[in-house]
């Protein structure tokens, strides 16, 4: 298995700030702890920083990266911004300001350059966070699932609106579905609304606004030609 240096910091409402790094197996989820070089010993975010408010950050990979957010009790409690290193270019604010708690942590999911991972990070209007995903196999429709209970876009956020979004994958050129991305589609087939695709090796992703209704038998997927 492949590895790859992460690195980040988290930037407190007090000025504190929360250095990380680990080196990370590709292709298998994992929590990033503290930078030894600051905190002597690795510990989760929340271990090391309880109480204090993480407000904006950035974590960033050597090769490429699909998802990054903070974990308690089993739910994704806000997604974090990330970038591959070398154009990374800002530390945007975190969609919600978290308080940490002892056992909170931060997940990452890293990946090598040619992997064809996708990941559609939304917000809601309720203010929930979560992650759908999907793998691309040659010329198909590949849908994109709850990360943590592989449910259907519709059956996790029924009667919700999606208010923030990005969608990451490195076939943007192969992506043929609407908008070049990830596509939320109604149990008629027709479409509730699209996200864009960013490639994290060319530019650093951002969550853009949006306004995509989510109802029972909604799916999300994106299509690509080979």
């Amino acid at each position: 298995m492949t590895t790859q240096n992460v690195t980040g910091v988290l930037n407190c409402s007090s000025g504190f700030k929360i250095p990380l790094s680990a080196t990370i197996t590709d292709g298998s989820e994992t929590a990033l702890t503290t930078d030894t070089s600051f905190t002597v010993t690795a510990q989760n975010i929340g271990d090391f920083a309880p109480g204090q408010t993480v407000v904006s950050g950035l974590i960033t990979a050597g090769a490429n990266m699909s998802y990054c957010y903070i974990l308690r009790k089993g739910l994704i409690l806000a997604l974090v911004p990330w970038a591959v290193k070398g154009v990374a270019c800002g530390n945007p604010s975190l969609h919600r300001a978290v308080t940490l708690q002892p056992g909170d942590q931060l997940r990452v999911f890293t990946m090598v350059a040619a992997a064809r991972n996708a990941a559609l990070s939304v917000v809601t209007n309720q203010g929930v966070p979560r992650i759908f995903i999907g793998t691309a196999a040659g010329a198909a429709t590949t849908q994109l699932l709850d990360l943590q209970t592989t449910n259907t876009i519709g059956e996790t956020l029924n009667g919700s609106v999606i208010t923030q979004a990005q969608f990451t994958s490195v076939d943007q050129a192969l992506i043929t579905s609407v908008a070049g991305g990830a596509q939320v589609t109604m149990s008629n087939g027709n479409l509730s609304g699209a996200v864009p695709a960013t490639d994290p090796i060319e530019v650093q992703p951002y969550m853009k606004p949006v306004s995509i209704p989510v109802a029972l038998n909604f799916t999300a997927q994106y299509i690509t030609s080979a």
